[in-house]
């Protein structure tokens, strides 16, 4: 870390690319003083605080995400697909799924994304409002899982947890059997099961066309 002497000459643009090459599950002012060779003090200069980085970052991680749009697919289909791609966004991308569920879509990144799904479920037939209650549903469910996913694959690594765990449903006559009728399927399998669910009931919710009502608190449902 540099502690004195001249100081060295860099700007934004190189705390953003060094806040994206440590990544978001990692990012600190210290770490990106450390891979620019400044002091946090000269880091503070362009960003105020550390949350102001993370959404730099963020922004500058979001913003590699180019959504893919397939015409022929009908509205679960095409729900299911943009599910799928921001799992697979967020598991390349440790840390990014805490940023979706914080800060998006605060930002032209985050913009850009939603701007492009009510584009695509307007080109189904849904009026913008519908086309974000849809797509936000979808990205809440997606994101969730995803974290949800990243977290069963950290906690196999620890080999006693594991092994306990599955001691646990082995030890029990009900589980076994149930897990029984359940064929063999990979995180991906399960993942688009759920999704496919998930985006029909909405769907069924809020077809094309139908003007988005939600339920009054404590209202029926």
């Amino acid at each position: 870390m540099r502690t004195g002497g001249r100081a060295a000459t860099f700007g934004l643009g190189d705390v953003v690319r060094a806040g994206v090459a440590i990544g978001l599950a990692d990012l600190t002012v210290q770490g990106v003083a450390d891979a620019l060779g400044v002091t946090t003090a000269a880091v503070y200069r362009h960003v105020p605080t550390r949350s102001a980085l993370e959404r730099l970052v963020g922004e500058a991680v979001l913003g590699e995400l180019v959504l893919v749009d397939n015409p022929a697919d009908a509205v679960v289909p095409h729900l299911v697909d943009f599910a799928g791609q921001l799992r697979s966004f967020i598991l390349a991308r440790p840390g990014s799924a805490q940023y979706f569920m914080r800060l998006f879509p605060n930002g032209p990144s985050g913009v850009r994304l939603m701007e492009h799904q009510i584009a695509a479920l307007g080109r189904r037939g849904y009026e913008p409002a519908a086309a974000v209650v849809l797509s936000s549903s979808i990205a809440t469910i997606a994101i969730g899982a995803t974290v949800a996913e990243q977290e069963r694959a950290v906690a196999h690594l620890d080999t006693q947890a594991t092994e306990e765990a599955w001691a646990a449903v082995a030890g029990s006559p009900v589980i076994r059997a149930a897990a029984a009728g359940i064929p063999p399927h990979t995180p991906e399998d399960y993942f688009v099961f759920m999704l496919t669910a998930a985006a029909h009931g909405l769907v069924a919710q809020f077809p094309a066309g139908r003007p988005v009502t939600l339920p009054a608190p404590g209202g029926d449902r």
